[in-house]
């Protein structure tokens, strides 16, 4: 009997390991073909004689969607993989379920359908959890990273492209091409959002590991660190960089994709240093790789560059045939339904995410009750290592009660701290408009009462007394505006963008009214949140300060059209703009109009007040 029992036990062991033989031999030779695509076809019809289960056919499916990839055929690949995942055995070989939601998240992504290409990556994420793979479970999301970029959509993009990051690093055995393209999505995510010294940090990372890793995978890296420098007009910096990732192309067996953003970016370089004779031939050579890669993001690039080059030329119709192609494409990529199907999606995934995680949670709340359960009845058979435990568990139970009794009380002294810092800052905002009204409505008041005084002692004829008590008369009615506006914040602990407006609304149409000639619009950006709260300080003084650029414009510029613009930078700042088209004046002596007292306004709540102007072009002021 023992005799037997052994036999099945070797037969089966030699089976198994036949089996892992075969597989792994069919996956040897069927990626032969990564090196001689040309050959791919008989590699493989030769590999159909040596299926032998529904895992070689995943296998063989797989390959066969490899070797469409590999020629560019990216529709039919796309159908391809999407077979093959019905076949790949998911336990023998979870690497190729991986890599085929990656090769479809690619292929969707390049041809712009970012949606689709998020699905898979979604797909992807959940099927890398479940094989407890963590080098694919980052890869995924730097896969999402790189969509959210080309959407446009830089804060998502650097948000997955560091849980990549995260979840690489804190697995040991991380591949270190994947922690580079980790990098490398949230660099591209900071460069095209225009802050360049993050991008280049994250590049510069990818670098530092260069001697582990291999230069043709991370050819990219030399690119986009011109790509940056370009950016930042260091043309001669940045063609040293692109020139290294061109040669890297050539040398990797010139792919699509890479070459259309060299030639590309080699040409904006010679164009930008009035090279257009050289710009035009790399162009031309961009226009065959963006062709063949069939990236929507490249010919993006590709037509606005075009656009550029003879904007710069000055042949306006060929530029604004270009300008209307890139703007058609990009209106593609940016329709309104698909951009909330990218939301639904992604909601759904962080559904499915935390339902995952609760059903974690309740299979491991199950298996611990069970073990409980099961000690409890063993515990009954031992009446003093019960005692034991049961004096144990209340000195537990009194220790947490008294940690947790003494955690609300730290959360309450907390909370009173910060309702005093609260307060303590609110009470600051009134002390410093009480002393901005004393300083500023009190010596106003002492100057009309001064004026009125001379008055009395004054020799003045009839008509030099009109005009002395016009003048006052208006200056008092200066002073009670601002009188206004300073009761307007005081009696606000904040205002809102959309209180501010208000009081620009009404500023614009007391100014309409006294000057019908002019025209006066006021501007709101639509990316400008309407109940975004600034503090009463700073809601004064940006109104004060547009107040007296209105009036400077109005005296002073002699201008047919003013406007107001509020734009929002972030989450909590905004920027206020003046523009007129009137005479303008010399920026070398730009301290008269009241320039001096709104620079001081926007030093006072932190903010900066640029000033351009040219005479005859018109004046446009800015606090940002």
């Amino acid at each position: 009997m023992l005799f037997r029992f052994s036999l099945v036990l070797i037969i089966l062991f030699f089976s198994f390991m036949t089996t892992f033989s075969q597989e792994s031999d069919l996956k040897t030779y069927l990626g032969k073909m990564y090196t001689q695509v040309d050959s791919s076809d008989y590699f493989l019809e030769t590999a159909k004689s040596r299926l032998k289960s529904q895992a070689d056919s995943g296998i063989y499916f797989y390959f066969l969607a490899e070797s469409k990839n590999l020629r560019l055929q990216n529709q039919e690949a796309i159908r391809a993989f999407n077979h093959a995942l019905q076949f790949i055995d998911s336990k023998q070989n979870p690497e190729l379920i991986s890599l085929s939601y990656i090769r479809l998240t690619r292929i969707s992504k390049n041809t712009g359908q970012f949606e689709q290409a998020l699905d898979f990556s979604q797909k992807g994420i959940q099927h890398a959890r479940s094989s407890l793979d963590s080098n694919y479970l980052g890869y995924h999301h730097l896969d999402i990273a790189v969509i959210y970029h080309d959407m446009e959509d830089y804060v998502q993009g650097i948000d997955y492209g560091k849980r990549a990051l995260q979840i690489l690093n804190s697995y040991t055995k991380a591949n270190p091409t994947y922690k580079a393209f980790a990098l490398n999505s949230i660099a591209i995510n900071f460069d095209d959002w225009n802050k360049p010294d993050s991008a280049l940090f994250y590049h510069y990372q990818i670098l530092e590991d260069l001697e582990i890793l291999d230069s043709l995978r991370v050819i990219f890296t030399f690119n986009n660190i011109g790509n940056t420098l370009l950016k930042q007009k260091k043309f001669e910096e940045s063609r040293k960089w692109i020139e290294i990732a061109l040669g890297l192309n050539r040398k990797g067996g010139s792919p699509a994709y890479g070459l259309a953003t060299n030639f590309t970016n080699l040409a904006t370089i010679a164009y930008n240093l009035g090279n257009f004779k050289e710009s035009r031939q790399w162009l031309d050579s961009a226009a065959i790789y963006v062709k063949k890669s069939e990236s929507v993001e490249k010919k993006r690039d590709y037509l606005y560059e075009e656009f550029q080059y003879f904007k710069k030329l000055g042949e306006s119709a060929k530029a604004i045939s270009f300008l209307e192609e890139y703007a058609a494409l990009k209106d593609s990529i940016f329709k309104e339904e698909r951009v909330k199907l990218m939301g639904e999606l992604e909601t759904r995934y962080e559904v499915e995410t935390k339902e995952l995680e609760l059903a974690q949670s309740r299979a491991a709340l199950a298996e611990n009750e069970l073990i409980v359960k099961n000690r409890n009845n063993q515990l009954l058979l031992l009446l003093l290592a019960l005692l034991i435990i049961l004096g144990s568990s209340f000195f537990i139970y009194y220790r947490q009660k008294n940690k947790n009794l003494q955690l609300e009380q730290e959360a309450k002294l907390q909370a009173i701290y910060a309702e005093q810092e609260t307060q303590k800052k609110l009470a600051e905002q009134r002390n410093r408009i009480s002393s901005d009204l004393h300083d500023n409505i009190g010596a106003q008041l002492t100057f009309i009462v001064s004026s009125l005084n001379q008055l009395k002692f004054g020799n003045l004829t009839k008509d030099q007394l009109g005009e002395k008590i016009d003048r006052i008369s208006s200056f008092t009615v200066d002073t009670v505006n601002e009188l206004r506006d300073t009761i307007w914040a005081m009696n606000k602990d904040a205002i809102s963008v959309e209180d501010l407006q208000l009081r620009l609304a009404g500023l614009i149409q007391k100014a309409q009214e006294s000057c019908p000639q002019i025209q006066f619009e006021l501007k709101i950006d639509e990316g400008v949140t309407p109940q975004l709260h600034l503090n009463s300080l700073e809601g004064v003084n940006l109104y004060r300060i547009a107040q007296e650029a209105l009036n400077n414009a109005i005296k002073h510029a002699e201008a047919g059209k003013i406007e107001i613009f509020i734009t929002q930078e972030n989450e909590a700042d905004i920027c206020l703009s003046v523009m007129d088209n009137g005479k303008g004046f010399d920026e070398k002596n730009p301290d008269g109009n009241g320039m001096n007292t709104m620079r001081t306004r926007a030093e006072r709540i932190g903010k900066e007040l640029k000033i351009d102007s040219q005479e005859g072009s018109g004046t446009f002021i800015s606090v940002c």
